[in-house]
């Protein structure tokens, strides 16, 4: 086994990867700005509604047999004699998930028009949309896969370049041309399609570079089954299908109640801003992933314990000043996607609790997968399935966006203290205050100056509220100085050297 110093130099190079990856991210949400400008809001609607039905079937096809590949491609990925293993783990990864992507499209294709006529009654045209979207689920399948194996060897930088990069300009690209033809709602659709086609091709050819491709074929052909994995991706897909339903309940519910595309639109627009603060944590928790894999199978929990530890420190202190600035510009962020995104945005501060909680805590789930035991989180997720279906139901006719954003926030807590309570039952293995308190502290206070504006959205002009956000995140820095902050004191530390200063790190800088 190397060093575990080997695998904190490949956590942290693979995180770095990952972040360079968020900054090409950033060009994701840029997607709906421009695609809201193209297209209009009412448009934007029918397609979030097809578009997030398709993305719960995307998870059942790719999540849980990409963490399966991470972890179980791991174990084998640096033994040279377990070679025939790891291509029965990459066969398995590939003929199953194509094998369940292609059983969905057939399921879409034919039974798209009975699930419109019954949820949606008063969208006659979202039968159509998700037939052209269930065309992309075979691609998705192939490009997740390949990208996973590659992480299963350290190789962060696909993910980032694939992911983060080709994918966003994809989509806006493509869009662009649907709506220069002049397509609609089935142009965007259309666009996911194309863009997955592209993103296929270019990860096989990712995975070519590392991998034996006519052996993966042949293995998956074979149909031998690896077991272990299997009996780990099953109960992980369908923990990340439930997951994703979570994610994304509010909006569907919103359009069952008859609200109109433009509600829907208004309400999902602003439910995407805030989710993408979970990004934070995908930086690190794929970059986790390969080496928690490796400390659990050489059965060293105080190693995997503190590697926790010290990345749900890093997720928490990157994720609190854009939360922040989140909840003090979301206002302003909504206008500028469509200028008739106005009126109550209260739904969006709630909507903020999930991204804290997933940046804060959120890796404590992913190490219940880590470690194997998918099954649990798979049984978290159906039950929070069933309550959060009820707070919506109850919610939404009392509150309208308000209530779908409570049962949002409801659900992600109860998730949230599950996992934290699981894994360090089941691995001895604990989220302790004592390795994250600085950023908590720090933020606690930042959030309390603000709380003193009660809704620091509304004041002043756009100018003054970039102000705000822009002292918030000036605050929170000074701040996590003062409490000792280790990652915070070496970047301190490295910016005194280069500016001429002492040589030495302060003694507590870990990073």
């Amino acid at each position: 086994m190397p060093p575990a110093d080997a695998y904190q130099d490949s956590l942290k190079r693979g995180a770095l990867v990952n972040l360079l990856g968020l900054a090409a991210k950033l060009i994701f949400p840029l997607y709906f700005v421009l695609a809201t400008w193209m297209f209009g809001e009412q448009t934007m609607g029918l397609f979030f509604l097809a578009s997030f039905l398709v993305e719960v079937a995307i998870s059942a096809v790719s999540s849980g047999f990409n963490d399966a590949v991470i972890v179980h491609g791991s174990h084998a990925s640096d033994d040279p004699e377990r070679a025939d293993h790891l291509y029965r783990v990459m066969g398995t990864g590939f003929g199953l998930t194509l094998a369940v992507a292609l059983a969905l499209l057939v399921a879409t294709l034919l039974g798209a028009d009975a699930l419109g006529a019954w949820l949606y009654p008063d969208r006659p045209t979202l039968p159509g949309l998700l037939r052209i979207g269930a065309l992309s689920l075979p691609f998705i399948a192939l490009s997740q896969i390949a990208v996973a194996a590659t992480k299963a060897r350290l190789h962060m930088k696909y993910d980032a370049l694939i992911n983060g990069l080709i994918k966003p300009f994809g989509l806006l690209g493509f869009s662009a041309l649907a709506w220069a033809l002049g397509a609609q709602a089935e142009g965007l659709l259309w666009a996911h399609t194309a863009t997955w086609i592209v993103l296929a091709a270019l990860a096989v050819r990712a995975y070519g570079a590392h991998f034996d491709v006519p052996r993966t074929v042949r293995a998956a052909l074979a149909v031998d089954i690896d077991r272990p994995m299997l009996s780990f991706a099953v109960p992980q897909s369908l923990n990340m299908t439930f997951n994703k339903y979570l994610t994304r309940l509010d909006v569907l519910m919103l359009a069952y109640f008859g609200f109109t595309n433009g509600q829907v639109a208004f309400y999902a627009t602003g439910a995407l801003v805030t989710s993408n603060i979970r990004e934070v944590k995908l930086i690190f928790s794929q970059a986790l992933a390969p080496v928690a894999a490796r400390y659990h199978a050489a059965g060293d929990p105080s190693a995997f314990e503190a590697t926790l530890g010290q990345v749900s420190r890093w997720t928490t202190t990157l994720a609190l000043p854009i939360l922040a600035a989140a909840l003090i510009l979301r206002d302003d962020v909504l206008v500028l996607i469509d200028a008739s995104y106005i009126g109550d945005t209260r739904f969006m501060a709630l909507l903020l609790i999930p991204p804290f909680l997933s940046c804060a805590v959120g890796l404590a789930g992913n190490s219940i997968v880590f470690t194997g035991h998918a099954r649990w989180n798979l049984l978290n997720s159906l039950l929070v399935a069933g309550l959060n279906t009820g707070f919506n139901l109850w919610l939404i006719p009392r509150y309208g966006l308000l209530g779908a954003a409570m049962a949002t926030a409801l659900a992600a807590s109860l998730v949230s203290a599950l996992q934290i309570v699981e894994l360090g039952l089941l691995e001895r293995i604990w989220l302790r205050p004592s390795a994250v308190w600085q950023p908590h502290l720090a933020g606690a206070l930042v959030f309390a100056g603000l709380a003193l504006a009660w809704d620091p959205a509304q004041l002043g002009s756009p100018l003054t509220r970039v102000a705000l956000a822009v002292g918030c995140a000036v605050a929170y820095a000074s701040l996590l100085i003062a409490v000792r902050h280790p990652e915070a004191l070496g970047l301190l530390a490295r910016a005194r050297h280069r500016l001429g200063g002492p040589d030495a790190a302060p003694k507590d800088d870990v990073s």
